[in-house]
């Protein structure tokens, strides 16, 4: 019986052996794994934006001999000072410029410094009579330029993402300009007089920001939120041909800062 059975065994075996042989072994598909992105490096952009400014004056007085008041030259020997009232203006514009920064990334958290100027023309105007003896007042603030020198620490919440904060240096230039016409009220026909200084003021800034990677490229976009406060400077105001006139004021000024920027990761 097992040797009429075997040549059909011997058979099945053969043909099991040929099927085998034809299988061809595939292996497994793997995908590949997107590496982290990295944040190290320098970075180079700009940015534009809007800067709402608020400039209060303190300590404002008019020294003069007679014609800032209307009363007329050599009215008060020596000169007599009078004391000004504190006010307020807010300034408002666009807001643009450049950047500069370097970061250094450890796990998911990105530290960093940065630099930027920014060009503003975020002014105010403002008419107004000093007392019931005059003068009449009309006064020109305007914030010119603003850079910052910031530290940036980060998280990134995905791995082209990062959320941070940021607090360091800032400074403004403004002008300020002042322009007083002497006379009483209904009688403001004495000369003007005028002046303009420009100061730096220095102070510090704070904020918060997300950036996030194009792609997955060396391009990345943000958007921040800074608070500047720049401090108290005093400006002091000569007035050519005014029998040696001067007016003087402290400046306080701050100011609120939205933008966007694009940079460059090298």
């Amino acid at each position: 019986m097992f040797k009429r059975s075997l040549p059909f065994l011997l058979l099945a075996f053969n043909s099991v052996s040929a099927s085998a042989a034809d299988i061809v072994y595939q292996a497994p598909v793997v995908e590949p794994v997107a590496q982290s992105y990295d944040w190290s490096g320098i970075y180079v952009g700009g940015s534009i934006g809007y800067i709402g400014a608020r400039s209060r004056t303190t300590d404002s007085s008019i020294t003069t001999s007679g014609p800032l008041v209307g009363i007329g030259a050599g009215s008060f020997d020596p000169a007599e000072t009078f004391a000004g009232a504190d006010g307020s203006e807010n300034l408002d514009g666009l807001i643009g410029g450049v950047q500069i920064g370097a970061n250094r990334q450890f796990g998911a958290w990105v530290y960093g410094v940065e630099a930027d100027y920014q060009v503003s023309r975020a002014d105010f105007s403002n008419a107004f009579i000093a007392s019931d003896q005059g003068p009449f007042y009309e006064s020109e603030t305007t914030l010119e330029h603003l850079t910052t020198l910031r530290g940036r620490l980060g998280y990134a919440i995905v791995d082209t993402v990062v959320v941070y904060g940021t607090a360091g240096l800032a400074a403004a230039r403004a002008s300020g300009s002042l322009s007083i016409t002497g006379g009483v009220p209904g009688g403001f026909t004495g000369p003007t007089f005028s002046d303009t200084q420009k100061e730096w003021q220095v102070g510090y800034a704070v904020g918060a920001g997300v950036e996030a990677a194009i792609a997955r490229s060396n391009w990345t976009v943000k958007a921040e939120y800074l608070y500047a406060d720049f401090g108290s400077k005093r400006y002091d105001f000569s007035f050519a041909g005014s029998d040696g006139s001067t007016a003087t004021t402290r400046s306080n000024l701050d100011a609120h800062v939205v933008r966007i920027g694009l940079n460059y990761r090298f």
